[in-house]
């Protein structure tokens, strides 16, 4: 499953890219997150524990995230309900302003019981969640960025 929503924010490309990279200041924007906090460093990619209230449940899981330099901050879950989900935040310029497009990619197995759960449970989830993500991120984006 593949799910796809995008934002525009007022704000440079570069601007949006340094502020959304600092992902141990994560929990400072995004709704219901607790924690986020760098664990360990490898070539490439770090390893961030993350802890939420997602739809009323108190969640932990670690991700592997990964950078590209002006572009994209890359997610993979490591571990935790959505092993294994794909999450690309990626970075458009879009005249004056920036767009932020969220990319979400989730294939649970075994496959028939996978896609029963991606279709019926987690879709509706993702999109809700990306949605106020994205709000969330604009609104604090252009507030921070605009005093900077």
């Amino acid at each position: 499953m593949r799910l796809m929503d995008s934002i525009l924010i007022n704000c440079s490309q570069d601007s949006l890219y340094r502020f959304l990279s600092d992902v141990e200041r994560h929990p400072e924007v995004l709704p219901g997150y607790l924690e986020s906090r760098i664990v360990e460093q490898k070539d490439g990619f770090c390893v961030v524990q993350r802890e939420a209230i997602i739809r009323g449940k108190r969640r932990r899981w670690k991700s592997e995230v990964w950078f590209e330099e002006g572009k994209a901050i890359h997610f993979r879950q490591a571990e935790g309900l959505l092993k294994g989900m794909r999450v690309d935040w990626c970075l458009e310029h879009d005249s004056k302003m920036s767009r932020l497009k969220i990319i979400h990619e989730l294939n649970l197995k075994p496959r028939w019981r996978g896609w029963w759960i991606e279709r019926w449970v987690a879709k509706s989830a993702i999109e809700q969640t990306a949605r106020l993500v994205l709000e969330a991120i604009k609104n604090v984006a252009e507030k921070r960025i605009a005093l900077a």
